[in-house]
């Protein structure tokens, strides 16, 4: 099945997408509270689809099921400036005080351990999220090989964090190894940190 870069014409429906698949679990559920849960999710994925169409890259399967954000060698830290040119400027506003110290802290936890676990030249797989009724048939990973591939070819290594204790035995199938574990500040979160040498 084909797989295809997006442009900033998908970002509607990925966005949409990516909240679906991201509604209910962590670290959605640890970040954003109320009744407006949903709508501050939805703009942080938003966000996120904007800094990778700026910034990397956005790939999806040819059914539009899984959508896959990625930053690319050279490109993979996230800065305040980027951060603002893809939206990001309006979060305290939009998140609220709380969610948007709980948001920060999450950020700050997950840039440090990326920058110690791979401070070189990588790609980074920010975002893969798979629509819920499609998940098990196998959209993440179509998404995940095509680009494995491609830093294979580039003999690069690739990074990731889960939330999630059910995604590293996933991840380990494709050749990822855990390179840290960590609670995230006071947000009963725990962060894995992944790392995938070229070749593996």
């Amino acid at each position: 099945m084909m797989t295809r870069r997006m442009g900033s014409s998908d970002l509607p429906w990925a966005t949409e997408l990516l909240t679906a698949a991201f509604d209910g679990l962590p670290p959605a559920t640890h970040l954003f509270h109320g009744p407006g849960a949903g709508a501050k999710l939805a703009y942080f994925m938003r966000c996120g689809c904007r800094y990778a169409l700026l910034y990397g890259e956005c790939h999806t399967t040819e059914e539009r099921d899984a959508a896959a954000l990625w930053l690319v060698p050279g490109a993979t830290q996230m800065t305040p400036v980027r951060m603002l040119h893809a939206g990001m400027f309006a979060a305290p506003m939009r998140f609220g005080l709380r969610d948007f110290r709980a948001f920060a802290a999450f950020a700050g936890h997950t840039d440090k351990v990326h920058r110690q676990a791979v401070p070189g030249p990588h790609y980074y797989l920010l975002t893969l999220g798979v629509a819920p009724e499609s998940r098990g048939k196998g959209a993440g990973g179509r998404l995940l090989r095509q680009m494995l591939r491609r830093a294979d070819d580039d003999r690069m290594p690739v990074y990731l964090e889960t939330q999630r204790s059910e995604n590293v035995p996933i991840y380990e199938r494709f050749g990822f190894q855990v390179t840290s574990i960590e609670p995230v500040a006071h947000l009963g979160l725990r962060n894995w940190g992944m790392l995938r040498h070229a070749g593996s």
